[in-house]
């Protein structure tokens, strides 16, 4: 779950980090993110995306995409190494949520013996299994430790998946099928997510 993204990197056109770091609030930079990801038998992954912001982040980020084909757009450009299939997102002003839906083709790497979806993070929680579906939690700081991003990943592995396991940030599991494509695709999480563009460029304020 790579969740950091660089986040320095496109702040400083907007602020200065010393400016940043006077004028942010943690109350008002709060996220709560849920996730569903579908993994069928060929490795590619379903993928919907629930993000709820504060009322200002969610100001803010409106304002640096104001449409939401150019929130696709430099999502799709930020993620160059992944193939993306029927994106779709959709802003919900009433509530201040994103949703994002899409599939990641290859997500899933076929490694000879065993299947394996690298999370990109090590720091996360297996909260619950049930079959072939994990539960998976992350907590952490955003904007220089000024405010908090927690998520919750629903994965779910194709019917028949077995010796299913978490391991040094990879979830790994059998198929009696056997094989298919190879590759890296990082796949939960803000690195992964719609999430990491606003964590890179949504120029924030002070609230108010």
């Amino acid at each position: 779950m790579r969740r950091i993204l660089l986040v320095l990197l496109l702040f400083g056109l907007f602020v200065s980090p010393l400016a940043l770091a006077q004028e942010i609030k943690i109350e008002e930079y709060k996220i709560d993110g849920t996730m569903k990801v579908t993994v069928d038998d060929v490795g590619n992954a379903r993928v919907t995306e629930l993000w709820k912001f504060t009322p200002n982040l969610y100001l803010q980020m409106k304002q640096a995409y104001p449409t939401t084909y150019m929130l696709k757009r430099e999502f799709e450009n930020k993620r160059s190494d992944v193939q993306y299939s029927g994106m779709r997102i959709e802003w919900d002003d009433s509530n201040n949520v994103i949703k994002a839906t899409y599939t990641m083709l290859g997500a899933a790497v076929y490694r000879g013996s065993y299947w394996e979806l690298d999370l990109g993070e090590k720091d996360v929680t297996l909260s619950s299994t049930n079959g072939n579906t994990l539960v998976l939690t992350a907590v952490q700081p955003i904007f220089n430790g000024q405010g908090r991003l927690m998520e919750t990943a629903t994965v779910v592995l194709p019917r028949g998946a077995k010796n299913i396991r978490v391991e040094n940030g990879m979830i790994r599991y059998e198929l009696p099928s056997g094989g298919g494509r190879g590759g890296t695709v990082y796949l939960l999480l803000a690195g992964a997510s719609i999430i990491g563009l606003i964590l890179l460029n949504v120029p924030l304020k002070r609230g108010g």
